[in-house]
């Protein structure tokens, strides 16, 4: 028989079979429609990730007081980094072209007339934008006469802004903060999310020195910022400040450490081990859902054969080969598995957009 009548035969069994035709498509459909919303959502959580490393700075090595073997926000209880442990890095530990020291309070109640958000209170330097490479939008930072007045500045985050002012410039206005009153220098341009998943810009900066003395009261760092001169002198630095820290803080061998050092890389590293983990779990739930949209395809192309015997005893009785039968019902289930592929594949790309 030739193959293009086997093909013809074939289509002509799935229009006489639409119902048992569709819930084949059905499983491929679905399967295939899985696959292309987690290969996106992975892809797209993948880019996510990357571009929150990007925001924490390829040359940037970071000191959080307190322990601990993965990254998250300082605990404001862990007092063990000081100005005396950040000025010794600076002398000690070569390489370094900026260091800001920061005091972090987070989930603190800010005021703005009627309005009030949640955030966090970032306690820093002069060297805040360099060491962070981090620009103001508009305004400016605050500077080294602030620092030694004790003033009561403060440069917010967009999101801050957006809580509190909306679409209005809030440069000279004051908010208060832990009841103090402050006046707004500064808005920071915008820099999304962190690798653990905080918004960076609901912050609000303030001179290290008022926080230290008239908001917070505590002569303790949260944590110290270091931004190296050469990106691939940024493993160095987090070896040498690490070994430094240790030997400062007299932790003995077998000891956990009293503060975490975390690098650019070592961010990348954990980012990616976490993301490769991701993608398999995603991959393995994508092949179950395949086996069972192919599963579906197999058992109804069983039924379909046995509900058919008459069918393909009156064919081969007028001539038809078991080579002609066979390529029939391959011709039915791969047309049948292509059309819900495509569907499939259609199906995923919308609900990914959505």
């Amino acid at each position: 028989m030739k193959q293009a009548q086997t093909v013809k035969l074939a289509l002509r069994a799935i229009g006489m079979n639409k119902l048992r035709a569709f819930l084949m498509m059905l499983g491929v459909i679905i399967g295939i429609t899985t696959l292309t919303v987690i290969v996106s959502v992975g892809k797209g959580a993948s880019a996510k990730v990357m571009k929150s490393i990007q925001n924490f700075g390829a040359n940037a090595v970071m000191i959080f007081a307190g322990g601990g073997k993965v990254m998250g926000p300082p605990d404001e209880k862990v007092n063990t980094l000081t100005l005396e442990d950040a000025q010794a890095v600076m002398q000690e530990v070569k390489g370094i072209r900026a260091m800001d020291t920061g005091l972090v309070r987070l989930g603190r109640t800010v005021k703005y007339e009627e309005n009030n958000t949640n955030t966090v209170i970032y306690g820093g330097t002069v060297n805040y934008g360099d060491a962070w490479e981090w620009s103001v939008e508009s305004g400016e930072y605050f500077t080294e006469e602030d620092m030694s007045a004790m003033a009561r500045v403060a440069v917010l985050g967009k999101t801050v802004v957006q809580e509190l002012y909306g679409d209005t410039d809030p440069i000279g206005t004051n908010i208060r903060i832990e009841n103090v009153n402050f006046k707004v220098v500064g808005v920071l341009s915008p820099r999304g999310t962190s690798p653990m998943g905080m918004d960076m810009d609901s912050r609000i900066i303030i001179p290290y020195t008022t926080a230290s003395r008239r908001v917070f009261n505590t002569p303790y760092l949260s944590i110290i910022r270091i931004a190296a001169a050469d990106q691939s002198q940024v493993d160095r630095i987090e070896t040498d400040v690490a070994a430094l820290l240790k030997e400062r803080h007299h932790i003995q061998p077998g000891f956990p450490e009293d503060y975490r050092v975390r690098g650019a890389s070592s961010v990348s590293k954990m980012a990616k081990g976490m993301m490769g983990t991701l993608n398999l779990f995603l991959g393995l739930v994508s092949l179950i859902s395949l086996v069972v949209g192919g599963i579906v395809v197999m058992n109804i192309m069983l039924i379909s054969v046995g509900e058919r015997v008459k069918e393909i005893g009156l064919r081969r009785a007028v001539g038809a080969r078991k080579k002609d039968i066979k390529n029939q019902f391959l011709i039915e289930s791969s047309l049948i598995t292509f059309i819900g592929g495509i569907l499939g594949v259609l199906a995923g790309l919308i609900v990914a957009v959505l």
